[in-house]
């Protein structure tokens, strides 16, 4: 019960002073990672990373997971880096609905407190520990944001105290056991790009993407006439299979028209695009 007014607490402080915008600078990212676990273990810490070129002062987080088997859940969250010395970062746990809400406030009064800024480095700031029940069947057990139906998405706020805007989000998870052979995830060999989906597409689309082994990857929106619209992930990745939403807007946070557009996935000497077409 404390815990939840706490968290109350830090909503309101936060959602009282801030506008929602468009993130103004290079988009900075949440990144949950994904881990595999043996048989038998019976709990794991999931990683939780951020690249950012703006000073995060805040941060609400509504993340949900889904266990084939309802046995294969979060129990707590641990906190590194700049998290530790903040006034105030709290989490809840719903179980029954799969709901996981993490929210911070770097300072609410008294020593000054260091803010969210990673210059573009990814910085492990929070580990999800995840229990495995002994009944467990082998499963993948996907984690990622969603938008919550009171809170919204997933939020960074600005120091300036009124600014806010939704990072960039790659969702991880959790592969427990042998997920089967055609299933199972294992590390790339090639940067690949797949066609997003849905395509055509209204509100928003999904974009996944792959990387071999640990890179500086750009993934960028442009229009017909070569220009860059809007760029999705902009940071260092380690080797994995990655999805990131777009929702249709410009670097400004306006809608864009309806149309042909070209998304680019550019690692090094690699360059790789597909074509999509929004409808409205």
């Amino acid at each position: 019960m404390y815990k939840i007014m706490k968290i109350s607490m830090v909503l309101v402080i936060f959602m009282s002073v801030v506008i929602f915008a468009q993130d103004p600078g290079n988009p900075d990212s949440l990144i949950i990672g994904v881990v595999e676990v043996p048989e038998g273990a019976p709990s794991v810490m999931v990683p939780v990373y951020v690249v950012t070129d703006d000073s995060v002062a805040q941060f609400i987080l509504p993340i949900q997971w889904s266990s084939t088997d309802g046995q294969v859940h979060p129990a707590g969250v641990y906190y590194f880096n700049q998290l530790l010395l903040w006034d105030e970062v709290n989490d809840s746990i719903d179980i029954d609905n799969n709901h996981l809400l993490i929210t911070g406030v770097h300072d609410t009064g008294g020593d000054e407190n260091p803010v969210l800024l990673t210059d573009y480095q990814r910085l492990v700031v929070m580990r999800i520990r995840i229990v495995i029940h002994p009944d467990a069947v082998d499963q993948f057990v996907p984690i990622s944001t969603y938008v919550d139906p009171f809170y919204g998405p997933a939020v960074f706020g600005l120091v300036d105290g009124s600014t806010s805007f939704s990072p960039t989000i790659i969702d991880g998870g959790v592969t427990y056991g042998q997920v089967g052979i055609d299933d199972k995830q294992t590390l790339p060999s090639d940067f690949t790009l797949n066609q997003n989906y849905p395509n055509p597409f209204n509100m928003e689309t999904e974009i996944g993407f792959s990387v071999p082994s640990r890179s500086f990857v750009t993934l960028e929106i442009y229009d017909l006439l070569g220009r860059k619209v809007n760029t999705l992930v902009l940071g260092n990745l380690e080797a994995g299979y990655y999805s990131a939403t777009w929702d249709g807007s410009d670097r400004q946070g306006n809608p864009v028209s309806s149309g042909l557009y070209f998304y680019t996935l550019k690692s090094g000497d690699v360059k790789l695009s597909r074509k999509m077409v929004m409808l409205k």
